[in-house]
C-alpha cells in the first residue's frame, strides 16, 4: 500500500489544486453573500447570525463524534467492503446523537438566547441552526469519508459550489424581501441540509457497497471510536479558540460588536484556504505512507508542502494588513471599519497557523488522537480566560489578541511533540526563506502606502505588483526545488502540453 515520494507529492499537489481553486470559487460567492448581509442588516442582526452559525457548528462536532477524521484516516488502510461497514456504523451513531442534541437546542432557543447570551433578539437564529444540526452532522462525517477515498473532486462539488452557490442565491432572495435575522439565517442553513444529501449520493457512488447491506463490523467501529472520539474534544476545543470570543463579546458587549468582530474575523480566514487546501489531501496520503513504511517518508513529503504554503501566505498580508481600513470600508460598510486593527491581528496571527497546523496531519497519521484533543483543550482553556481577560478592556481587540495566542500555542504544542515523536523538525530554511525575502517588500508597500489611492482598483492592482516582485525574487534567489521541477513537469505530462521556454527556466533556476 505504499507509495514513493514523487507520487505522494503529486497526489497532495493534484488534490490540493483542485481544492484550492473550489476555493477560490467559494470564498468569492461566500464573500459576496456576506458582503450583502453585512450590508443589508443592521450590525445587531449580523451578530445574530454570526452566533447562530458558531453554535450550529459546536452542535454538529459534538454529533459527528468525531467520525469525520476517523473514517479521513481508517479509508486508506482498508478494503472497499470493510470502509462501508465503517460508513455504515457512523451514520447508526452520529444521526440518533444529532437529532437529541438539535431538539435540546431547538426546544430551548429562547432560554439559550436571553439567559446564556444574555441577548433574547438571536432567538430567531438559534432555532433555524439549532434544526439544522443532524444535517452539518452528516456532511462533516461524509466529507471525512470522502476525504478518505482521496477524492478532491466531490469535496468541491459539496463544499465549495453546492453550498455557496444556494446560500448566495437565498441571501439574494432575503435581501429583495427584506426578510430580516430569520431569513438570513435559513439562507446560511438549508445549503448544511441541501450538502448533506448531495454529499451522502456521492460516497455512495464511491462505496458501491455502501447500500447493499446494514452489515457492521462492530470490533473495527470501535477502534475507529476509540481513535476519533478525542476529536469531540479536539474540535470542540478548537470551535472554542476560534469561537469562545464570539460568545463573550455578546456576553460582555452586544451583538453590534459581534458583528464588526464577525466581519474581521470571516476576512482574516482569507488566510487559511492555503493550508485548508493541502490539508485535504495531506491526511490520507500521510496515513498511507505512515502504514506504508513509517512517518519518516510523510515528513519529507511535508517540507516541500510547507514552503509552498509559506510563499502562498504572504501576499494576503498587503491587502488585509497594510490595507485594513480600507478593505473594511470598501467592501463591508464604513460601520465595520473598527474592525481593522482586529483584522490585521487576526491576519499576522493565521499566517503562522496557516503554515505550522498542517503538522497535525503528521499527527493525525501516527493515531495521535488523544494528543491532539489534549493540545486543542489546553489552548482553548488559554483562549477562554485570555478572552475573559482582554475583552472587557480592550473589545474585538482583545478578542482578537487572545485568538492569535492560543493558535501559536496550539501549533507550538504540535511542533516539540512531532519533534520528541520523531525526531524530526519540519521548520527550517525552507519556511525562513520566503518570509526574509518578504520582510523588505512588506517595508516598501507600507512606505508608498499615503500615495496609493483608497480605492479596491488601488489595492487589487499593489497587491499583484507585490505578489509579481516576491515571487520573481524568491525563485532568482532560492531556485527550484526538484519536487517542484517534477511537478511542473507532471502537469505538462498531464495537460500534453510542453513549454520549450519553461523547461530552459526551469534547468537555470534548479
Amino acid at each position: 500500500m505504499g507509495q514513493t515520494k514523487d507520487q505522494a507529492i503529486r497526489d497532495i499537489v493534484k488534490g490540493a489544486g483542485f481544492v484550492y481553486s473550489g476555493l477560490v470559487l467559494e470564498m468569492a460567492i461566500a464573500f459576496l453573500a456576506q458582503v450583502l448581509a453585512a450590508r443589508y442588516l443592521s450590525a445587531s442582526d449580523f451578530g445574530g447570525v454570526t452566533a447562530g452559525v458558531a453554535l450550529l457548528n459546536i452542535g454538529a462536532i459534538v454529533s459527528s463524534v468525531g467520525f469525520g477524521n476517523g473514517l479521513a484516516r481508517y479509508f486508506p488502510r482498508h478494503d472497499a467492503a470493510t470502509k462501508s461497514e465503517l460508513a455504515r456504523a457512523s451514520f447508526l451513531i452520529t444521526f440518533p446523537v444529532s437529532v437529541v442534541i438539535s431538539g435540546l437546542v431547538t426546544l430551548n432557543a429562547e432560554f439559550l438566547a436571553a439567559d446564556v447570551f444574555g441577548d433574547p433578539t438571536v432567538t430567531p437564529s438559534i432555532l433555524i441552526f439549532g434544526a439544522t444540526i443532524p444535517f452539518a452532522a452528516t456532511l462533516r462525517v461524509v466529507v471525512g469519508g470522502i476525504q478518505g477515498q482521496k477524492n478532491a473532486r466531490y469535496r468541491v462539488y459539496v463544499e465549495n459550489l453546492v453550498r455557496p452557490v444556494v446560500r448566495f442565491s437565498l441571501v439574494i432572495v432575503a435581501v429583495v424581501y427584506g426578510l430580516g435575522q430569520a431569513g438570513f439565517a435559513g439562507s446560511y442553513a438549508i445549503p448544511y441540509v441541501l450538502g448533506s444529501v448531495l454529499a451522502v449520493v456521492l460516497l455512495a457512488r464511491t462505496l458501491p457497497e455502501l447500500t447493499e447491506t446494514w452489515s457492521v463490523d462492530w470490533d473495527l467501529t470501535r477502534s475507529v471510536l476509540r481513535y476519533s472520539t478525542p476529536f469531540i474534544l479536539s474540535a470542540t476545543a478548537g470551535f472554542i479558540y476560534r469561537s469562545a470570543d464570539i460568545f463573550l463579546l455578546l456576553y460582555f458587549l452586544d451583538s453590534e460588536a459581534v458583528g464588526i468582530y464577525g466581519v474581521a474575523y470571516a476576512a482574516a480566514k482569507l488566510m487559511l484556504m492555503f493550508s485548508t487546501a493541502f490539508n485535504f489531501m495531506s491526511m490520507p496520503v500521510a496515513s498511507e505512507l505512515e502504514s506504508g513504511g513509517g512517518i519518516a517518508a510523510a515528513v519529507d513529503v511535508q517540507r516541500p508542502v510547507l514552503r509552498w504554503i509559506t510563499a502562498a501566505s504572504i501576499p494576503v498580508f498587503v491587502p488585509l494588513v497594510l490595507f485594513s481600513p480600507e478593505f473594511i470600508s470598501i467592501v463591508y460598510s464604513s460601520r465595520y471599519a473598527g474592525g481593522a486593527v482586529a483584522l490585521s491581528i487576526l491576519v499576522a496571527g493565521f499566517a503562522v497557523h496557516n503554515v505550522l497546523s498542517t503538522q497535525s496531519n503528521l499527527l493525525k497519521a501516527l493515531g495521535r488522537s488523544k494528543l491532539i484533543a489534549a493540545n486543542s483543550a489546553g489552548s482553548a482553556v488559554v483562549n477562554v480566560v485570555l478572552n475573559i481577560l482582554l475583552i472587557p478592556r480592550w473589545g474585538i481587540e482583545g478578542a482578537a489578541v487572545a485568538t492569535v495566542i492560543s493558535y501559536l500555542i496550539y501549533d507550538a504544542l504540535f511542533t516539540l511533540e512531532l519533534w520528541y515523536d520523531t525526531g524530526e523538525v519540519i521548520l527550517g530554511r525552507d519556511l525562513a526563506e520566503p518570509v526574509a525575502l518578504a520582510l523588505p517588500l512588506l517595508a516598501a508597500v507600507w512606505y508608498v502606502k499615503p500615495i496609493v489611492p483608497p480605492s479596491i482598483a488601488a489595492i487589487v492592482v499593489t497587491t499583484a505588483l507585490f505578489s509579481t516582485a516576491f515571487l520573481v525574487t524568491l525563485l532568482v534567489v532560492t531556485g527550484i526545488r526538484p519536487e517542484e521541477e517534477m511537478v511542473i513537469l507532471s502537469i505538462q505530462e498531464r495537460l500534453g502540453v510542453e513549454s520549450r521556454h519553461l523547461n530552459t527556466l526551469l534547468e537555470r533556476l534548479s
